[in-house]
């Protein structure tokens, strides 16, 4: 019995390795899938050019639709989204509250450089009164490895390591609206270049394209290898 579990082991290991692999190489297609899907939805949304904030909100999913409104900045209370790099360059996002006619709004500036390695956020001068704007409606990703959203006491500037709209509302007492608008036009003090696909369909086909060779690799690896030491017992 011992002897033909040291047999079949060999194949086992090679054959959960072989199909993690080509489990991994789905799961690409099927973000490619996706992706493409979701390519085509922001070519029809951005095709339709911009509506009213208080319009795009109507849409079951306003994402990726080109909005303009009116609003008034908080400049007192500025947030910093950490870690975000821009041409290899370590920086910051700066999201500001925006009230406008459809309710409070984060509204994303641009990115700027970060003046030092120690984490000494920027001075940022936000114009303050009724101002207009234009930008697409984004829904920011949630990083389920951070579980503290916040990286210092909460006064403001604010440093955050993302955007946790139930907490945000909570310190600024204000309902915010579950969307953040990724500002468009030319500002000098402000990096703005949004992309709502970061991988393209593309990469994730070659990626595929990788697991299953792996998978095809590593099947005739190891099946050479286990019949070669079968056949030196014999």
């Amino acid at each position: 019995m011992a002897q033909r579990t040291r047999k079949l082991l060999p194949w086992l290991l090679t054959a959960i390795s072989v199909a993690a692999m080509c489990g991994l190489g789905f799961w690409q297609l099927e973000r490619m899938i996706q992706k493409q899907h979701r390519l085509a939805s922001i070519a029809q949304k951005q095709s339709n050019g911009s509506v009213s904030l208080l319009t795009a909100l109507t849409n079951d999913d306003p994402r990726d639709i080109t909005v303009t409104f009116d609003g008034e900045p908080d400049t007192t209370h500025l947030v910093f989204l950490d870690n975000q790099i821009q041409d290899k360059r370590v920086g910051y996002d700066v999201i500001v509250p925006v009230r406008t006619n459809a309710g409070w709004v984060l509204v994303n500036y641009g990115w700027v450089s970060a003046p030092d390695m120690q984490r000494t956020l920027p001075t940022i001068k936000i114009d303050k009164g009724l101002l207009s704007f234009r930008g697409i409606v984004s829904v920011p990703g949630i990083n389920p490895l951070i579980t503290e959203t916040n990286t210092q006491s909460w006064v403001f500037p604010a440093l955050v390591q993302q955007i946790d709209f139930a907490d945000l509302s909570q310190r600024l007492n204000r309902d915010l609206l579950p969307y953040v608008i990724q500002l468009t036009t030319d500002d000098v003090a402000f990096v703005r270049d949004f992309r709502p696909v970061v991988m393209s369909p593309e990469k994730h086909l070659g990626y595929a394209v990788q697991w299953f060779g792996l998978a095809v690799a590593a099947a005739a690896i190891g099946g050479f290898a286990i019949s070669k030491k079968g056949r030196s017992y014999e």
